[in-house]
């Protein structure tokens, strides 16, 4: 008798530290219902084995509920997407629950992971009791590593209490080889002679990774001004969907390069079309290396009921090479020139206590990057950009109004153009097929 309370007691303290679903409530209530009333045994061993049998079923009707419970990662909703809150109130991702405390007395939790074929993404809690966790986020590093590799790691964010103490964190992390088993996530902490390095070992459980939905390459060009961009693949995952591609390849960088009419891209704006619903973006990116000029746009996950899906490229901003030579006079007035299809006005050129001022208007989206003054066969660089005022036309357009000067004057000018920055709208369209 006394293993059998001892047993209950136990199963009492436990249960009584679980918040039960909502559903729970109702389930009893009818249960007690449905029920027919039994007459009271007067023995109280009886009484003692039917709590443990109630207990039991609570325990057995409601196991799947307190493992899910068990798997959600507590704390990280401000800092989740809709998507990622969604896939956490599954009980999606597999639970870490592990810590390392540093000689300070700060400790780091690896709460948890979220891994597909897009990503791995990682979410940790930072402790400091001495209220000084925000300056302690700013003077920590962290990597992550395998058998062969260290992964490299795209983005994160951060939640702070109001008391300084604790931080949720999330980062993104390129998602590990499908051989990778033995993962280490290593922190750095502080600078200097200062700097302390805490490491958290952890084993991946690929059945809980999460896969993909839509896996496929793309092979599809657009064409823009003479430039074509490619469009390689498409991977989406049930935490976001990432488009790659290549602007141009390294043959005609170097060809460009050559020519001195190289392209530099600033910025392509992708839009996703999922049911004809624009896509959330995410993050991008533009690098060059021997690949060329390559690209990755990142999305939210694409609806479950899925029909149709679209890319469209709604504009793209470069900087290019022009080597565009202007002459001016001192008494030039809205002198208008266009450069790459882009309108540029000379609105003054004057002389003022020994330099030479040249005012233009252009869109505010035209930017003059590399742009010298040749006086008297002279070239002298810009020496500052003064007085930046705006103008929003009738039509929506914003036009940019500034001053260049630069040192010296003389009687022979020409401006010399070298390099341009625009933002040029396309709204092309393609289908991505689904089968």
């Amino acid at each position: 008798m006394a293993e059998i309370e001892d047993m209950l007691r136990k199963q009492g303290e436990k249960f009584n530290q679980i918040e039960p679903p909502p559903e729970m409530e109702e389930r009893l209530h009818l249960a007690l219902e449905n029920s027919s009333m039994r007459k009271r045994s007067g023995k109280m061993w009886s009484l003692r084995v039917a709590v443990l049998i109630m207990i039991l079923f609570l325990f057995g009707s409601q196991i799947d509920s307190f493992a899910y419970y068990g798997k959600k990662l507590l704390g990280y909703d401000q800092i989740m997407t809709g998507t990622l809150r969604e896939l956490n109130e599954l009980g999606s991702g597999q639970t870490i629950g592990k810590s390392y405390t540093f000689k300070n007395g700060v400790s780091i939790t690896l709460d948890g992971i979220m891994l597909d074929d897009n990503q791995m993404l990682v979410f940790y809690t930072m402790k400091d009791p001495r209220g000084t966790v925000d300056e302690l986020y700013s003077n920590h590093s962290m990597s992550l590593r395998g058998l062969f590799k260290e992964y490299q790691m795209h983005s994160g964010q951060g939640n702070m209490n109001e008391e300084k103490t604790v931080m949720k964190n999330m980062f993104q992390f390129q998602a590990p080889l499908f051989f990778e088993k033995k993962l280490k996530l290593t922190f750095y902490l502080g600078e200097g002679a200062q700097k302390e390095t805490g490491e958290i070992p952890f084993t991946l459980d690929w059945t809980k990774a999460m896969g993909h939905s839509i896996k496929k390459p793309l092979q599809a060009v657009m064409e823009i001004d003479g430039n074509k961009i490619r469009f390689d693949s498409i991977i989406a995952s049930p935490t976001t969907t990432v488009i790659k591609g290549q602007i141009q390849s390294i043959w005609a960088l170097a060809q460009d390069e050559m020519k001195g009419e190289r392209i530099r891209p600033y910025y392509m704006d992708l839009k996703l079309l999922a049911n004809g619903r624009e896509v959330s973006r995410q993050g991008s990116g533009i690098s060059t290396g021997m690949k060329g000029i390559t690209f990755h746009q990142e999305f939210d996950a694409l609806p479950k009921d899925l029909k149709e899906l679209k890319l469209q490229l709604a504009s793209f901003t470069a900087d290019f090479d022009v080597h565009e030579e202007v002459e001016l006079n001192i008494n030039d007035r809205e002198k208008s020139l266009e450069i790459l299809g882009q309108k540029i006005v000379i609105n003054e050129v004057f002389h003022k206590n020994g330099d030479t001022f040249i005012k233009i208007t252009s869109e505010e989206n035209v930017v003059l990057t590399q742009v010298d003054l040749i006086i008297d066969n002279e070239k002298v660089d810009l020496e500052e950009t003064t007085t930046d005022q705006y103008e929003k036309k009738a039509d929506g357009a914003i036009l940019h109004t500034r001053i260049l000067r630069f040192p010296g004057s003389g009687s022979k000018l020409k401006l010399d153009i070298q390099r341009i920055v625009y933002e040029k709208n396309y709204h092309k369209t393609m289908d991505i097929p689904l089968d």
